[in-house]
């Protein structure tokens, strides 16, 4: 039995809210240890939008923001974020005075100011000896949680236990199947919007360094179950970034990408194939045709439902948008006026989202301010890998690569900002007096 929205939901959010103040408060350094679990826990109270912890607490540090009255960051990247931060003023002021559509704006402007404050405080506890160590414990945690979930979900569903699916709003709870077999959301949105984040979880394993070294000799074996389990997500975009992520990955680490990421592979597909009657086999091959017929059709399908399919139409048949954006939240009702309903908004007036960071900066921000950006987070991968920033580069690169099928706005934030802070500290300290958890845990 799948169980929706419950008066769990708001406990949540607010429980959760006051333990980020708690952290600020009391030691912020702490709080990034909760941010994976804060940006990916679909818990919701339905407001104006559906306000989650990944609104309310980037809200919090906004708020930080404003009271200590600076946004901090490392000199390299002043011009980069000079030229975001100008962008987006001058995006947000034209849309609030011509925008169709002020609601949205205001909602999607007070979303990017948490993102810019997010980086700075990421940034400014990227510094602090403790915060490296802290990222990796709560990212091990949040993805035993998720696989373990995921693991009741599919349990669950096949022998009629109750379970919390994937949440149409307040009204409704529901679960996608593929080829017959449940595909796994845990405690996120939507099982495209887990399986990147229990990828950076499970990579997280094999670099966080336990205090007892019995648990250590277990991290690998955790973070294979993990990986194993996200598996079941049976998300197109995340399977394909896998396939691309591996192959950037063996150029980049051969020896630990064979040794550790094709590891896991080979042992998935192992346990895979040896169980040929739970039909996992089929679930991915019939997956992969869909959603193969999908992008070869595109919006000429009888039913379209990626609303990015029309956005890349509407670039390509409008070039002046693609170069400068439409306004802060107002791709919606743009492509909705361009292609009628069901594109921008749902039959019932819900929001219809694209399903790619890169697409909604074009939108929001312009083409040229996404470029600029992707270009930036590119060249900070390169220097993760020269400065031997091993799992920072990896995470980085995999959320990157998945942005631009899925949202991942916020986690690349996450890590670039502890990746420029390492990237500082790195050149203040000697590389033998680091501590352990930069190198791959052994």
């Amino acid at each position: 039995m799948v169980i929706g929205y419950t008066p769990l939901d708001p406990l949540v959010v607010l429980i959760g809210t006051a333990l980020a103040i708690w952290f600020l408060a009391k030691a912020p350094v702490r709080l990034m240890a909760y941010l994976p679990t804060a940006l990916s826990l679909y818990f919701f109270i339905p407001l104006f939008t559906l306000l989650t912890l990944w609104q309310t607490v980037p809200i919090l540090l906004t708020m930080r923001v404003f009271l200590q009255g600076r946004l901090k960051m490392a000199p390299s990247v002043k011009p980069i974020f000079a030229f975001a931060i100008m962008a987006f003023v001058l995006s947000a002021t034209l849309t609030i005075i011509a925008g169709s559509d002020t609601t949205r704006a205001i909602i999607r402007i007070i979303y990017y100011l948490g993102i810019f404050a997010m980086f700075s405080f990421c940034y400014e506890m990227g510094r602090k000896p403790d915060a490296f160590r802290l990222l990796l414990k709560g990212l091990v945690v949040l993805g035993v949680i998720y696989a373990t979930y995921g693991f009741y979900q599919i349990v669950a569903d096949r022998i009629g236990l109750p379970y919390r699916g994937i949440l149409r709003g307040t009204s409704a709870g529901d679960v996608a199947y593929e080829f017959g077999f449940v595909r796994i959301n845990s405690l996120a949105n939507e099982p495209k919007r887990l399986g990147y984040v229990m990828f950076v979880c499970a990579l997280a394993c094999f670099f966080y360094v336990p205090p007892k070294e019995s648990t250590a000799r277990w991290m690998k074996w955790i973070g294979r179950g993990i990986f194993f389990m996200s598996l079941f997500t049976f998300s197109g975009s995340y399977l394909m970034t896998i396939v691309i992520f591996g192959a950037v990955a063996l150029l980049l680490y051969p020896s630990k990408a064979t040794k550790f990421f094709f590891g896991a592979i080979i042992i998935s597909a192992v346990l895979i194939v040896a169980f040929p009657e739970i039909g996992v086999i089929d679930a991915f091959q019939v997956g992969y045709e869909r959603r193969a017929l999908e992008i070869e059709e595109g919006i000429d399908a009888r039913f379209v439902y990626r609303q990015e399919f029309y956005g890349w139409d509407y670039l390509n048949n409008h070039p002046l948008a693609a170069f400068f954006g439409v306004g802060i939240g107002q791709y919606f009702t743009t492509l909705n006026q361009q292609y009628g309903m069901g594109v921008g908004f749902t039959e019932f007036g819900g929001l219809a989202p694209m399903n790619s960071t890169f697409l909604e900066l074009i939108f929001d921000l312009s083409g040229i301010v996404a470029v600029v950006f992707y270009l930036g987070i590119a060249a900070l991968i390169w220097k993760l890998y020269q400065a031997k920033e091993v799992f920072l580069c990896l995470a980085l690169l995999f959320v990157t690569v998945q942005s631009f099928t899925i949202l991942t706005l916020q986690f690349m934030i996450l890590f670039a900002g502890v990746g420029i802070a390492r990237l500082e500290q790195r050149r203040h300290v000697q590389p033998e007096v680091l501590p352990q958890t930069y190198e791959l845990a052994e």
